[in-house]
């Protein structure tokens, strides 16, 4: 009966002794794959970094332009006004 137990004994040790062979050849095959994926995220955040950093940069361009053609439009529809009010008074017959 004790020879049972020996037996067993000695099967979990190899076992475990294979379970941690299988993790290593795992995390050998693995590692490149993650430091890859690694320098393709860091690739991506610099990427998009420089994007932001643009974007930034164009907001700030495009803003003083949007006041200005705010102004503009502005002033077309007083212009607008001013000739729509013109006409009117021309069409209005005069006293006689």
């Amino acid at each position: 009966m004790e020879w049972v137990i020996a037996v067993l004994g000695v099967g979990c040790v190899f076992f475990a002794a294979q379970v941690v062979v299988d993790f290593i050849k795992y995390k050998r095959a693995i590692e490149p794959r993650l430091e890859r994926l690694e320098q393709t995220k860091a690739e991506l955040r610099s990427r998009i970094e420089a994007t932001e950093t643009e974007l930034r940069t164009t907001r700030s361009g495009i803003d003083p332009s949007r006041l200005e053609v705010e102004r503009l439009e502005k002033e077309h529809e007083e212009v607008a006004s001013q000739v729509d009010e013109a006409e009117e008074n021309q069409r209005r017959p005069g006293p006689i």
